[in-house]
């Protein structure tokens, strides 16, 4: 009998799964035109319309707005259910205002209760992350000589169009994936 419910459960969380993925709006096709390698493993890619890595997936809808999921220390899943207007996001689970000024990209603002704050320069990127349980980190990245690559704690490589690092939503999304 047990063999029989285990059948069960697994059969009804393919079915849910295959539902998802075919509700949520995104290509089946993933061509990623930007990505964020972390050495410690997190990181992300993504395009206009979608992010996708470890701690991160989340994809613009048909109506323009972005939903998915973000997953944080703990591998909990949190829901995002958010609009996109004015350099802002703005509903679910966050809040994230970003900027462009004097060749800097700025994106600032909360997800999952925790207050992130990415600077991304020409020469260095600069990240800070907290809580309201955990002090939080403040860590810099220095520009090496390879196209896209960065050291500081440990090594970070901006990939495609990530390397001009671009005001849009799905850049802000992928480096909250990259560090949350």
């Amino acid at each position: 009998m047990h063999i029989r419910t285990t059948f069960i459960s697994l059969a009804m969380l393919a079915i849910a799964c295959a539902e998802c993925a075919a509700s949520n709006g995104a290509p089946a096709d993933f061509e990623p035109t930007g990505g964020i390698r972390v050495a410690s493993g997190n990181g992300s890619r993504y395009n206009s319309t979608r992010v996708v890595g470890p701690k991160v997936q989340l994809n613009q809808r048909s109506d323009g707005t972005w939903g998915g999921m973000i997953y944080g220390n703990a591998g909990t899943p949190t829901p995002i259910d958010a609009t996109f207007q004015g350099g802002q996001f703005v509903g679910s689970n966050i809040r994230l205002t970003i900027t462009r000024e004097g060749g800097e990209t700025r994106i600032f603002g909360s997800i999952q209760d925790r207050i992130v704050r990415f600077e991304v320069g020409p020469t260095q990127i600069r990240v800070f992350t907290s809580s309201t349980s955990v002090t939080g980190r403040s860590e810099t990245y220095v520009k090496l000589a390879g196209p896209g690559e960065y050291g500081g704690p440990q090594s970070l490589t901006l990939e495609g169009e990530a390397q001009q690092a671009p005001p849009t939503p799905a850049f802000a999304l992928a480096m909250v994936g990259a560090f949350i």
